[in-house]
C-alpha cells in the first residue's frame, strides 16, 4: 500500500492554486509558515482563505507581498517581472524569471544564484531543499532558453522572486509533509488567447510556460478558459513531483483538495488533488517492457540497467537470445509501475541502440513483505519477512551478511551457517 496524490488540472495550475490544495488536503497553514520561515526571506505574508466556488468549498491561498514603502502586492502582479507583466490568469502570477536587461529595469533584481544560495544555505529538511532547487533549475533553465542567455544570467525581480520562493519551497515542504510515494498529473489545461508580458502580448501559454512543458511528458491542451491557465511555477513544480497520467489510476480515494485560482473564467477555476492509498492487494498489475538487441555493447547494457533501475523500474534483467543472421542478442525486460513507463521507455530508446519496444500488462501476485531488524550473536540483521495466505518465509538481506563477514574476517558460508543455527 502506498501513499498516493493525482493532481487534476483541468483549470490549469499556479503556484498559489498548488499551496491551496495541499492545504485543503489537510496541510497546517501553521506548519507550512513555520518551515518557510526557516528561509532568510521577508516582505511577505500569506493569507488562507476557506472559501466556496461555484458551490464546491476549497481553500485560496493568498502571498500578499510587501515592497520597501511598505505597499502590499498581490503576488500575481507581473509588473515585477521581466517576462509575465500584467494580469494573469489566476490573479498570482507565479512572477516568472526574465535576462536581466540592465539599465532598462530600475528594480532590485535576485539572480537564480542567490536564490540556490538561499535554499541549500537554510535549515529546510535535505528532501525538501533538493525537491525546491529541482523546480526552480526548471524554471530557471526554460527561461535561460527562452532569452538565449546563461542560466547564470537569469534574474528575479525582488518581489517576484520572493513570491516564487514562496510557492515553490512551500509546495516542496507540502508534498513532503504528506508523505506521498507515488504522485500522478493529468493533461494540463494551459489556456487560450493572449497574456501580456514585459515584451509585448504573447499567446499561451507565455514562452517559459511552454518550454518548461516541451520538457516534460505532460500532454496540454487549451479549453473554455480565455487567458493564461497555467504558469511557469505551476507547470515547473507539477513536472517536478508528478508522473503524467491521462487517466486517473485506480487507487483508493481518502481526501480531495480543491486549491482556487484569483480569477473567474466561467468555470470553476480550481486545481484539485485526489489523495489516496494503492489497495495493496496481493494481486495487482504490473507493465512489461522489452526489446531485443544484438549490436549494444556489455558496457552500455549495464549502464542501461543502472539508468532504469534508478528511474523506479521494478525489475530489470537480460535473457540471451538468438535473433536473425545467427547473431547473438539479448532480451531486455523491465516491469514498471503504470505511472513510470513512458521514462523508461525514454530510457530504453535513448541508452540503448533499440528502435522498438513492446509493452504489455500482466497480472502479478506478490507477498507482503516487511523487514525486521534483529540481534543475533554476530550483530544486528536485517530479516524480509514475506507471508500470502498460509506461507510465511523468514530470509536475511545479503547485504547485512556480507558486511558482518568483512568485518569479522569470516567467509560468507560461515556467517550464514551461524545466522541460521541461531534462528534454529
Amino acid at each position: 500500500m502506498k501513499k498516493t496524490l493525482y493532481i487534476e488540472c483541468t483549470s490549469g495550475i499556479s503556484g498559489d492554486m498548488v499551496l491551496g490544495a495541499y492545504l485543503d488536503l489537510g496541510i497546517s497553514p501553521e506548519l507550512l509558515k513555520a518551515e518557510l520561515d526557516k528561509l532568510e526571506i521577508s516582505g511577505y505574508r500569506i493569507e488562507v482563505e476557506k472559501t466556496s466556488r461555484y458551490g464546491i468549498a476549497g481553500t485560496r491561498c493568498h502571498v500578499i507581498l510587501v515592497d520597501e514603502t511598505g505597499h502590499h502586492h498581490d503576488g500575481g502582479h507581473g509588473h515585477h517581472s521581466h517576462v509575465h507583466h500584467g494580469d494573469h490568469g489566476h490573479a498570482h502570477g507565479d512572477p516568472a524569471p526574465g535576462y536581466d536587461e540592465g539599465a532598462a529595469h530600475h528594480h532590485h533584481h535576485r539572480s537564480y544564484k542567490d536564490i540556490v544560495a538561499l535554499i541549500e544555505g537554510s535549515i529546510l529538511d535535505g528532501a525538501v531543499k533538493d525537491t525546491a532547487l529541482a523546480i526552480f533549475a526548471r524554471v530557471a533553465q526554460a527561461e535561460a532558453k527562452v532569452h538565449q542567455v546563461p542560466v547564470e544570467e537569469v534574474h528575479f525581480h525582488e518581489v517576484g522572486a520572493v513570491d516564487s520562493i514562496v510557492d515553490i519551497v512551500g509546495a516542496a515542504i507540502c508534498h513532503h509533509a504528506l508523505g506521498a510515494e507515488l504522485t500522478w498529473g493529468s493533461a494540463v489545461n494551459v489556456g487560450s488567447g493572449t497574456v501580456r508580458c514585459a515584451h509585448g502580448i504573447l499567446p499561451v501559454p507565455a514562452p517559459a510556460t511552454a518550454e518548461i512543458l516541451a520538457g516534460s511528458d505532460f500532454a496540454t491542451y487549451g479549453k473554455h478558459i480565455n487567458g493564461e491557465a497555467a504558469t511557469p511555477t505551476g507547470v515547473a513544480i507539477l513536472a517536478e513531483l508528478a508522473t503524467y497520467q491521462a487517466d486517473r489510476p485506480a487507487f483508493a480515494v481518502d481526501a480531495v483538495g480543491y486549491g482556487f485560482g484569483g480569477r473567474d473564467f466561467g468555470i470553476l477555476n480550481a486545481l484539485r488533488i485526489f489523495k489516496g492509498h494503492t489497495t495493496g492487494a496481493p494481486e495487482d498489475r504490473v507493465t512489461v517492457i522489452d526489446t531485443n538487441v544484438d549490436d549494444m555493447t556489455g558496457e552500455m547494457a549495464g549502464y542501461a540497467m543502472e539508468r532504469l533501475l534508478g528511474a523506479g523500474a521494478l525489475d530489470v534483467f537480460y535473457t540471451p537470445i538468438q535473433m536473425k543472421k545467427n547473431r547473438p542478442g539479448i532480451r531486455i525486460t523491465v516491469l514498471a509501475e503504470e505511472a513510470d513507463v513512458a521514462k523508461l521507455e525514454h530510457i530504453l530508446l535513448t541508452e540503448t541502440t533499440t528502435i522498438g519496444i513492446r509493452k504489455y500488462e500482466a497480472a502479478r501476485l506478490c507477498m507482503d513483505r516487511r523487514f525486521e531488524k534483529r540481534q543475533t550473536p554476530l550483530g544486528e540483521v536485517t530479516y524480509k519477512i514475506c507471508d500470502y495466505r498460509d506461507i510465511h518465509r523468514e530470509t536475511p538481506e545479503y547485504e547485512d551478511l556480507r558486511r558482518i563477514a568483512q568485518e569479522r574476517g569470516l567467509d560468507l558460508g560461515q556467517v550464514i551457517r551461524q545466522i541460521e543455527a541461531f534462528v534454529r
